[in-house]
């Protein structure tokens, strides 16, 4: 699909035409330091030292006022022998200067509209830009990874983290001439996602705006076959008081809907000797390591999201999960998928399955802009002389979902800890999130919060990619974040193993 299909950009038009100039400017003005002057100062001679706008800052008349800034910037480059050199060196002077700005991968889809062939025409590239910029809060990568085309150029680019407008960009920006059929294929999924077109009536501009180019409907994305749930149950053997416990290691895995709900066993691991506490990760490891059915089975989910979850005893709540490495390079779980930890006595016991426990559950899928999903975290105070008041406290939030521990599990006074245990069992707190050694809890949270998670049901996720990102700190202390989801439960589970009466 070449670009003759949609109309080519004529070599001698002007590039900053109002549409665009417009355009640029209000996205220069969602920079937050663009305000300062210093900032633009900067940027301008970032750009003047770049071949390709050499000097280029002395040519822009300097201005107190951002608006007559960022005006005066707009004409040094309308007026350049090279505007669209120019334009490109502001793209990469930005990158420079706030790499991390959520206004920069806006700024170089318009710059890639306005410098590069596409394969669109470059005023209506620029109609859709300003269309997508009026969606928001804008879809999650999630949702937005569902609407790519699966034979698209560059797919293999895009990912869980990929905002709209990169999305967009490497849908445009790959080799092979200009081909534009991927990213109207897209743009035209995402149109008419009906969930979407409900939460964003600009979307019903965007498909009045593509059903005038022809553009055809593509099938409607393939669905993975669900979620594949690894649980690991680590049953004591001995008195959980004694230090050199013993634990019997059980697996099995199952398929979950991506949506959630009930869960499809399908195998099991074959009953093993039991394992010391000090062997747990290297054994336990060793013993995941040989289970073939397990490997083929990822093997053949191939794109299938998996999640690993450990059913653990009380006492063996704080254990370093993620650490097992079940491959011969000795790769982490952690870093490879979405760990969690569960609590095996609830998980066992149906007289523990109460109503609060799937009533807090729900609301862990809460998408309510009144604030970020990790502000949603609740961090209760957790002074041993206080821990009477977790009850009350819980009591008057029957909304949180997810509790914050601001000291390690394993450290909690014995009064604190015994509270924290009866909020899972009488108040129903599905999620509980805490670093393994001492430090500000929000540290955490800021980590967490830079994934920007539209709803704590994506904090398995949001911290496997905390795991990946910090994984060469010597100073990584690790987060534990249990996640008993009450519907992804096997009530046959005892008797499921071999060897089990």
């Amino acid at each position: 699909m070449g670009g003759a299909a949609y109309g080519a950009r004529p070599s001698a038009a002007p590039l900053l035409t109002g549409t665009a100039e417009g355009l640029l400017a209000e996205i220069l003005f969602d920079f937050r330091g663009i305000s300062r002057k210093d900032f633009r100062q900067d940027v301008l001679e970032t750009m003047g030292r770049s071949p390709s706008s050499r000097m280029f800052h002395l040519d822009v008349k300097e201005a107190d006022t951002a608006r007559e800034h960022v005006r005066q910037i707009l004409l040094g480059i309308r007026r350049a022998r090279d505007p669209r050199a120019v334009l490109g060196s502001l793209g990469e002077a930005l990158r420079a200067h706030d790499p991390y700005d959520g206004a920069l991968p806006w700024l170089e889809l318009t710059v890639l509209a306005l410098t590069a062939e596409t394969g669109l025409p470059t005023e209506l590239l620029l109609r859709i830009v300003v269309l997508l910029r009026a969606v928001t809060p804008p879809p999650g990568p999630p949702r937005l990874l569902a609407h790519v085309p699966l034979r698209a150029p560059g797919r293999q680019r895009i990912d869980e983290r990929t905002t709209l407008p990169e999305i967009l960009g490497r849908l445009l920006d790959h080799f092979g001439g200009p081909d534009a059929g991927y990213a109207l294929a897209f743009l035209d999924s995402l149109a008419h996602d009906p969930e979407l077109s409900r939460q964003h009536p600009q979307l019903g501009g965007l498909a009045t705006l593509l059903s005038g180019i022809g553009v055809a409907r593509p099938a409607p994305p393939a669905e993975p076959a669900g979620r594949l749930i690894v649980q690991i149950r680590l049953d004591p053997e001995t008195p959980e008081h004694i230090e050199a416990g013993r634990y019997h290691l059980r697996a099995s895995y199952y398929r979950q809907p991506l949506a959630g709900g009930s869960i499809e066993r399908l195998n099991d691991l074959v009953t093993t000797d039991s394992l010391a506490k000090e062997d747990l990760v290297a054994e336990g490891s060793a013993r995941l390591a040989g289970w073939q059915a397990l490997f083929t089975e990822i093997a053949r989910s191939k794109r299938s999201p998996v999640r690993i979850e450990f059913l653990l005893p009380k006492a063996l709540l704080g254990h370093s999960a993620e650490l097992w490495s079940p491959t011969p390079g000795g790769h982490r779980l952690g870093l490879l998928h979405p760990v969690v930890v569960r609590s095996l006595d609830r998980y066992a016991n149906p007289w523990l399955h109460t109503d609060a426990w799937y009533q807090r559950w729900e609301h862990l899928f809460s998408e309510a802009m009144d604030c970020e999903a990790v502000d949603r975290i609740g961090w209760p105070p957790l002074h041993p002389e206080r821990a009477a008041d977790l009850p009350g406290w819980l009591d008057g939030r029957p909304t949180l979902a997810c509790l914050g521990l601001d000291t390690p599990y394993d450290e909690l006074d014995p009064r604190v800890r015994t509270a924290v245990l009866d909020a899972m069992v009488f108040d129903g707190v599905p999620a509980m999130l805490w670093r393994r050694a001492p430090g500000a809890p929000t540290d955490m949270v800021d980590a967490l919060r830079r994934d920007r998670p539209r709803s704590l049901a994506q904090l398995p996720e949001a911290v496997h990619r905390h795991r990946k990102v910090t994984r060469a700190a010597e100073a990584q202390d690790g987060i534990t974040l249990l996640w008993d989801d009450p519907n992804c439960v096997d009530p046959d589970q005892d008797a499921g193993f071999p060897g089990m009466v």
